[in-house]
């Protein structure tokens, strides 16, 4: 009895850490570039220079925004932006820059989500390899609110996303805290499953440890 309840939670324990870990969670606090730099640093996805405007790193930090950081509870000048923590991401100031593509290196990823900030109609869409745009979200201009606005788009099944275009009517936005299941993408975060399976081994281990004693 001893050695399968042992067999058991060893199994548990080999499947919890050998199960990939797909999802992703950019919050662009993690020391990946400073603020006013292009970003270009994050692994397993690439932030496009679009129309010739770079994606660029914000730091509400420096006092150079109208911002507000939703958990920190600090605002900054007129406090109009939402995010979390202290920085984001948003386009160069051009008002033409008004749109922005991220292209994700594995093209395996089925679900996206990002929140934002901005003063028009906001968009969110979804492209195949092929360039085919294959889902879409919209939400409406939300400065001065509680919390950011949030959209998600899913791929239709047996489809993937690779790359993601993201854009409102006149570059008046930030994004922050994004989040999908692309694999290889920034800093990786365990599947609820694998944690829970690993969970149960630690259990198992631990109730073989107090039957022991």
């Amino acid at each position: 009895m001893k050695k399968l309840v042992i067999l058991i939670a060893v199994v548990v324990m080999m499947l919890g850490l050998s199960m990939p870990a797909h999802a992703f969670f950019l919050n662009f606090e993690n020391g990946y570039g400073r603020n006013g730099q292009t970003i270009n640093d994050i692994p397993g996805v690439s932030f496009i220079v679009t129309g010739g405007y770079p994606w660029i790193y914000g730091d509400s930090s420096t006092n150079l925004y109208n911002t507000r950081s939703i958990d920190l509870g600090t605002s900054w000048n007129q406090h109009l932006y939402q995010h979390y923590g202290n920085v984001f991401a948003y386009l160069s100031t051009a008002s033409s820059a008004n749109q922005g593509k991220i292209d994700f290196t594995n093209n395996d990823g089925t679900l996206f989500r990002t929140g934002y900030t901005s003063s028009s109609n906001f968009y969110l869409e979804g492209y195949d390899t092929n360039g085919i745009m294959i889902a879409s979200a919209s939400g409406g201009g939300n400065l001065s609110q509680t919390d950011m606005g949030w959209l998600t788009i899913n791929a239709p099944t047996g489809q993937y996303f690779d790359y993601v275009m993201i854009h409102d009517t006149g570059n008046y936005f930030l994004v922050d805290n994004m989040s999908g299941d692309a694999t290889g993408v920034g800093d990786v975060i365990p599947e609820p499953a694998t944690l829970s399976l690993l969970g149960f081994g630690l259990l198992g281990l631990a109730g073989l440890r107090k039957k022991r004693s």
